[in-house]
């Protein structure tokens, strides 16, 4: 019985590494059009690696403006109760919330690749980020 949930876990084990990491490679149909796409693609790459880029800092300067009103108002409500402040504006400050992806440059970029024309071969491929 063990035996048999063990395998059967195993199996979904290596069915998920297998699909999770894939690759993709183009194989251009006529090269001078392909070039033209490509550049294309690369610029719109660019424009939206520099957009998100742009954005952390954004994004930053507003999640601190907003921890420290709260902050502020549950300081605030403390003092009107009489109580002892016991958090910290670090408490109002989710570290994550500017890492949260806005973005995929990368999806849309192989979008931009395939609409170019020709074949895309799937591969499996190591990859860091795996």
């Amino acid at each position: 019985m063990i035996n048999s949930i063990s395998r059967v876990v195993l199996l979904i084990g290596l069915a998920l590494f297998l699909a999770s990491c894939v690759s993709m490679t183009k194989q251009p149909g006529d090269k001078q059009a392909f070039a033209a796409c490509r550049v294309a693609c690369q610029q719109a790459a660019k424009q939206c690696n520099r957009v998100c880029r742009n954005n952390c800092p954004q994004c930053t300067a507003y999640a601190n403006q907003t921890a420290a009103r709260h902050y502020r108002k549950y300081v605030h409500e403390v003092c009107v109760e009489g109580g002892i402040i016991a958090r910290d504006l670090k408490s109002y400050r989710d570290p994550l919330q500017c890492r949260k992806t806005t973005c995929n440059c990368r999806a849309d970029y192989q979008v931009c690749m395939q609409s170019c024309g020709g074949v895309i071969h799937k591969r499996l491929q190591v990859s860091p980020v795996c």
